[in-house]
């Protein structure tokens, strides 16, 4: 039962206006008067204004659906992308508040100046620049006033909508309440800015160590962990034009590889993050990238990131190769791999179709014309719809991409993605780049894993097999048949054997013996021998015809 707070109200009243009659008729029915909908969601610009006007935990929700294309069309992918709060910055002494309680002194002891005016608004926090005493310019992102609890409440409504629509038809086809749970652990994460800085000073040390980024072309700013809580994030603030801009471009053209190899570095960099470290920046977006004067590309925002254990980033990185390569039949057992079946009764041999005509409609058209994330989104899709159980961090993995291939077709568009790809993946391979240490210890805590779990699963078994409760079933088509043409082989492998001791018996008496009654019988033997290998012969191309 939806709670009756004023807010679960705005929701229904939201919901109404705009007429979106499924969920209009899952509230009505808790409140007693229970409409017939058809369950379907309304057009994404519909879709998009009434998470617009429920507010900014909403407009999360909806930008964190858009990394989710095996849920929802591309139409709604798109849209819910460019899905932004139109959010008035936060009273001052509001903002005020939250600093002094999370630095524990007055600002004019810890910076030198601080611009009450935020450089920047949004759904979660604000920024403001500012000045530390040793006249480095920062950047001090502050959580909004009150997100916190409006998170856990629209949170709680979030969870008993879900657990409304699960109940339909609709809702029936989908896990929503692990979708509920996976967007509000989304949520709470990024309003705690310990995760944001975590991430940041972790990608830093991937950009330090790099071998596929050379020369400090990619960087992210700096951390002041001594100043940086739960609601204060403080960055080192660095200037810089959007990627796209026209002043971002000239940057990148006045660099010695121009803007191929600033592609290259940052599809670089993003490959050692999927395959090597399976830690990734899932927002590359271009308001996102920025450019310096000399170049450099600095990645913002890491408050939304993917990531990959071992074993996934290898099965992706093998999935991604039979996809260039063109290899329905691996792909689809990779990802049956990746996206385990709901169900046991998946069919793999319609999925493989659906893989082999989805890889060849689009590898027919020219390389640079081949929108690869729109191609993995539709391999996604297939698999929802096969009965795979997509996880979220292949819906991230995509969004990513998606960023990646936009921003490279941007700059160049002659730009392919997947003849990008080759080169990297190759110096990935040739390199050795999958940290073998690491599957040698997965390799070992799998091995302890089995030796620990079989006693246990052996004496399971032997107590099953001491209480006469194991029924072993088999169904073997074309036993019959099988047990027949075996029986001929035995018949003819014995017959071959007794054609070759006769030959061998007729030879030795032949040779070696004296006595006229002995060669009469070798002779004997030999039309006997040659008799039966003639009836056999004839009796093989027999059974070759039919």
């Amino acid at each position: 039962m939806l709670s009756g707070s004023s807010r679960a109200l705005e929701i229904v009243r939201v919901v109404s206006q705009h007429q979106w009659d499924y969920l209009l008729s899952l509230l009505s029915a808790q409140l007693g008067t229970a409409r017939a909908a058809q369950p379907s969601l309304p057009a994404p610009e519909v879709l998009c204004r009434v998470l617009t006007e429920l507010g900014p935990v909403f407009v999360k929700v909806g930008q964190l659906l858009s990394t989710r294309p095996d849920l929802l069309p591309q139409a709604y992918i798109r849209a819910l992308a460019r899905l932004q709060s139109d959010v008035p910055p936060a009273p001052w002494p509001a903002v005020e508040s939250i600093l002094l309680h999370q630095l524990d002194a007055p600002l004019d002891q810890v910076f030198a100046r601080f611009d009450t005016t935020p450089v920047a608004a949004g759904s979660i926090g604000q920024v403001h620049r500012a000045t530390l005493p040793d006249a480095t310019a920062v950047a001090v992102k502050v959580l909004r006033p009150g997100i916190d609890r409006q998170v856990e409440e629209d949170g709680q409504l979030l969870r008993q909508i879900a657990a409304l629509a699960a109940q339909t038809p609709l809702g029936a086809s989908y896990d929503l309440p692990g979708l509920a749970d996976q967007l509000i652990g989304a949520l709470e994460g990024e309003i705690d800015f310990r995760s944001e800085a975590s991430h940041t000073e972790r990608l830093a040390e991937v950009l330090r160590r790099s071998s596929f980024v050379g020369n400090g072309s990619l960087r992210v700013p700096a951390v002041y962990a001594e100043l940086s809580g739960p609601a204060v994030l403080v960055l080192e603030w660095l200037d810089g034009d959007p990627i796209l801009s026209e002043a971002g471009r000239a940057a990148l053209q006045a660099c010695p590889d121009g803007l191929e190899g600033a592609t290259n570095n940052l599809l670089g960099a993003f490959v050692e993050q999927f395959f090597v470290e399976g830690f990734f920046d899932a927002d590359p977006h271009p308001g996102n990238l920025m450019v310096a004067a000399d170049g450099t590309i600095t990645l913002l925002d890491l408050g939304m990131v993917g990531s990959f254990d071992p074993r996934t980033r290898t099965l992706v990185l093998d999935l991604v190769l039979a996809l260039i390569n063109e290899d329905p039949a691996r792909a689809t057992d990779l990802l049956v791999q990746l996206a385990p079946p709901l169900k046991a009764t998946a069919d793999r041999r319609r999925l493989r179709r659906q893989l082999d005509q989805l890889i060849r409609s689009n590898f027919a058209k020219p390389l640079h014309e081949l929108n690869f994330a729109r191609f993995l989104a539709d391999l996604l899709q297939i698999a929802n719809r096969a009965g795979l159980q997509v996880p979220g961090n292949l819906g991230l993995f995509v969004k990513a991409i998606t960023n990646l291939e936009g921003v490279g077709r941007d700059l160049n568009p002659g730009f392919s993605f997947t003849e990008a790809m080759k080169p990297l993946v190759s110096r990935l391979m040739a390199r050795a780049l999958l940290l073998p240490q690491q599957r040698v210890m997965q390799f070992g805590l799998d091995l302890r894993t089995l030796l620990l779990d079989s006693p246990r699963q052996l004496s399971g078994l032997l107590q099953r097999f001491s209480g006469d409760e194991l029924v072993f079933t088999f169904q073997l088509q074309g036993l019959e048949q099988l047990l027949g043409n075996l029986d001929v082989l035995s018949r003819r492998i014995a017959l071959a054997i007794l054609v070759a001791s006769l030959l061998l018996s007729a030879t030795v008496m032949a040779t070696q013996s004296e006595l006229q009654l002995l060669r009469q019988v070798s002779q004997a033997l030999f039309v006997a021998a040659n008799v039966l290998g003639v009836w056999l012969v004839v009796s093989l191309m027999r059974s070759g015809r039919r």
